[in-house]
């Protein structure tokens, strides 16, 4: 589950990794801006009283969102599901909306990756995948479902998802972010090492939960951050 993430350059350029299609290359206004990014080793991770605020994570990105294509309908159903799943959860909406960005950049309309298996606005393996690679509006039943399947769970989608990172893992958010993307936690001294998935994962989605633009995510590419 979640083996192959949106990379910087992804974010960057709409150039992906694997098997994802391209999402929309963002024009230059309407690049979310913020703080410069910066390199998280070993346990490390960003407090959560230093994250942005729900509101203030979602409205920074809707331009970019609105970019790819979402209508303001779909946000609003979106911003709605987050905050609902995520509390059924029992973890932050903006950590939730941080690894959305990060999974699908909010895309309703987001193809499927890992060879088609993993779907929806969470990238989630056996997520519905209607609204795949489809025109907008996805419907609001689908944009619910697909939030609900990465939060807590849902009929058809099988490996991990939030709630089931939180439980073994309990209020450690970084390491909640590595279950995610690799479906356990190799080791906790260091939220790098991933037997699949993405090493930057938990990196990136620190980042973003501090108001990193793309520019700054961008900027760590590989090697910077010694990966």
């Amino acid at each position: 589950m979640h083996h192959e993430l949106l990379t910087t350059s992804t974010l960057l350029l709409g150039i992906l990794t694997g098997v994802h299609a391209a999402p929309s290359t963002p024009s230059s206004a309407s690049e979310p801006r913020g703080i410069s990014a910066q390199c998280w080793y070993g346990s490390a991770f960003p407090a959560e009283s230093d994250w942005l605020s729900f509101d203030s994570l979602f409205e920074k990105w809707r331009p970019q969102f609105k970019a790819q294509g979402d209508t303001d309908e779909e946000l609003s159903i979106m911003k709605d599901a987050l905050k609902t799943y995520s509390e059924q959860a029992g973890v932050n909406p903006v950590l939730t909306t941080a690894m959305m960005i990060q999974e699908s950049q909010g895309n309703t309309c987001r193809e499927c990756g890992d060879n088609g298996a993993s779907c929806g606005l969470l990238q989630v393996r056996g997520a519905p995948n209607d609204c795949a690679g489809k025109a907008h509006p996805c419907p609001e039943s689908l944009i619910r479902k697909a939030i609900q399947c990465g939060t807590v769970g849902c009929e058809g989608a099988y490996g991990t998802n939030i709630k089931n990172c939180i439980a073994s893992e309990g209020g450690n958010w970084g390491a909640v972010a590595r279950c995610y993307n690799t479906g356990s936690v190799t080791n906790l001294a260091d939220l790098r090492v991933a037997q699949w998935g993405d090493p930057r994962y938990v990196q990136f989605v620190a980042n973003i939960l501090l108001g990193a633009d793309y520019a700054a995510l961008d900027s760590l590419g590989g090697g910077n951050c010694g990966f």
